[in-house]
Formats: C-alpha cells, structure tokens, sequence
C-alpha cells in the first residue's frame, strides 16, 4: 500500500511580513511560523520561501487570494503573492488560492466568523499553538502579531475542508 506522502505548504502574506504553515493531511502540523524582515522586502521573504519549498518539499503551496474585490491587500502583498505563485510554477508545484470570504464560509460551519474566533477555534484543532493565542482585539489595537500564523493554518484547513 503507498503511503500518502502530501505536505501543504501555507503561505499568508500581510503588511508585516508572511505567516506560513506546513501541514501534513490530515492534520499534522509540522512547521508554522512567522517571517518578519525588517525593512520589510519581498526577495527575502522569497528567499526564505525557497529554503522551505528546498526543505519541506512541498506538493501543494496555498496562498490567499488578493485578485478579489474589496480583499484589503497592499499592492505589495498583491505582488508578493503573485511571486509566490510564479515561484511555485517554476517549480511545478499547484498552487491554490482562498479568499477571506471562502474562510470565512468553511469556518462559519463551526461557529466562528470573525479572525480572532477561527484563531481559537484552530487551537483544539493543533493544541501546539496553544501559546501562541491571540489576545481579543479592541478597535484601537493593532492585530495580534501571531495572528498570521493562524491565517495560514485556516489557509490549509479551508483548502482540506473544501477537497475532501
């Protein structure tokens, strides 16, 4: 019997920098992290984004969608994920992209809609990221730094929700 040898690679890129995940399906959570290059530049992050495709050699890379309507990206992060996608052709690696909304709609189905209620509700889903929790925001904060770690990681569980 072979064995299914699939990784996802998620990537989330934001203002700060990149949220990344890699998960093994089901449900095994083998690296997540943040990317915060200071000044921000995008070749480094794509630098970084190599040594992990070089390392985990992932069979799938997942990016959120900034071609839709009203999606709030930066120019810059249109950019980066576009690059990112480039990348991964090169590579040929698939790439598929979910917006906000399509997250949104997978994770309504557990009772969470905004970010902070998917970031907890990803928690007993990888207890690991347990620490890494984010604070309620107020209106006058600023997101929670490790936000974009449980980005990427709704990145991955909507794309398993959505092709199983």
């Amino acid at each position: 019997m072979k064995k299914d040898t699939s990784l996802i690679l998620s990537l989330y890129p934001n203002a700060r920098g990149l949220g990344y995940a890699s998960i093994e399906p089901p449900q095994k959570l083998l690296d997540s992290g943040i990317i915060d290059v200071r000044p921000v530049s995008d070749d480094q992050i794509l630098a970084r984004i190599t040594k992990f495709v070089e390392f985990h050699r992932p069979t799938l890379i997942i990016v959120r969608d900034s071609n839709v309507k009203n999606v709030g990206a930066t120019t810059r992060v249109q950019k980066l994920i576009n690059s990112i996608a480039d990348f991964a052709a090169k590579h040929t690696i698939p790439v598929h992209k979910y917006s906000r909304q399509q997250i949104r709609d997978v994770f309504e189905q557990y009772g969470a809609t905004s970010k902070y209620e998917i970031a907890k509700r990803i928690i007993p889903w990888y207890p690991e990221l347990a620490p890494r929790a984010p604070k309620i925001r107020k209106t006058w904060m600023d997101e929670d730094y490790n936000m974009c770690v449980f980005d990427a990681i709704s990145l991955a569980v909507t794309h398993l929700y959505l092709t199983k």
